[in-house]
């Protein structure tokens, strides 16, 4: 009998998910500002809007106090958009430049984003973009 073929991390990386965003996606945490990038790209594309919420920085334009309004906002995203992969353009100490390849309702919204993070008490989190 063969064993089942490993499902591929959503985040590009060529791992599988198992090893790759998942143990993230479980409370370990993310060691550098691109692995949480990562992570969280993986989170939108599988529908982890508790992992996206608690990843987010306070002072994010995208947190919001209303986490149960938040979370749905989160959903509808996620639910909607079809993730075709992400590409790491350039990484620094505290921000991660990349390319998010995205389809919704048939029309391509990919994007390019320069994410700024920061370290709270052992954990990186998502600030802003620019």
């Amino acid at each position: 009998m063969t064993s089942p073929t490993p499902v591929p991390c959503p985040c590009s990386s060529g791992q599988p998910y198992a090893r790759c965003c998942r143990p993230y996606h479980h409370g370990k945490p993310a060691p550098s500002p691109e692995t949480l990038m990562r992570s969280r790209y993986s989170a939108y594309a599988l529908d982890k809007p508790d992992y996206l919420m608690q990843t987010t920085h306070p002072t994010s334009p995208h947190w919001q106090a209303d986490r149960a309004a938040w979370r749905i906002d989160l959903q509808v995203f996620s639910q909607s958009v079809t993730f075709v992969g992400l590409r790491i353009l350039a990484v620094g100490a505290n921000t991660v430049k990349f390319r998010a390849m995205l389809i919704q309702a048939g029309r391509d919204i990919s994007f390019t984003e320069h994410s700024v993070f920061e370290r709270v008490e052992g954990r990186w989190l998502y600030v802003k973009g620019i």
